[in-house]
């Protein structure tokens, strides 16, 4: 092979490995991106700053109070509202976090614990299990989909507030 078919050679495999390595490099970037947009949503101590995460086009919730869905902006801020209208001293941390995606579109699962006060004042404190279905609006990651569970004791019917890993 004489130096002008080396240099094509060498050429053709760097192009080759760019190519394959592009779309794994950009994952690995919205894998960061959604990673601090989890931990930023987290940390929501309003209503406002919650809805802030999530896509108020396109947006469901199956959340762990009934009913078995929350469809659309209005519902998702009703039902955070119930919430963030009845707690106060909310502080959150992820016990586990795991982040999957291709760039486009962004599935987040995780386990999350929350502890807070009602509004008389007693504390409270659970472990949530929590997935993000996440895409770009406007070039920002959005939740359209998140499913939030604990688990049920089965011989009792309630929920585990405090189940552990």
């Amino acid at each position: 092979m004489g130096k002008s078919g080396w240099v094509m050679g060498l050429i053709g495999a760097t192009a080759l490995a760019c190519a394959v390595s592009a779309p794994a490099y950009a994952a690995g970037g919205a894998k960061a991106e959604i990673v601090a947009f989890e931990h930023k949503c987290i940390q929501a101590q309003t209503t406002d700053q919650s809805m802030a995460c999530v896509d108020k086009n396109d947006v469901t919730f199956y959340d762990f109070v009934p009913p078995l869905k929350y469809s659309g902006a209005e519902a998702v801020r009703k039902d955070l509202a119930a919430f963030f209208d009845n707690a106060t001293d909310i502080k959150a941390k992820f016990l586990e976090l795991d982040v999957v995606t291709d760039g486009r579109l962004g599935v987040a699962n995780s386990i999350q614990h929350f502890t807070w006060k009602d509004k008389s004042g007693k504390e409270m404190s659970g472990n949530f299990r929590v997935t993000d279905c996440l895409h770009k609006v406007d070039g920002k990651w959005k939740i359209f989909h998140s499913h939030i569970s604990v688990p049920v004791d089965p011989a009792t019917g309630k929920a585990v507030m405090d189940a552990k890993m």
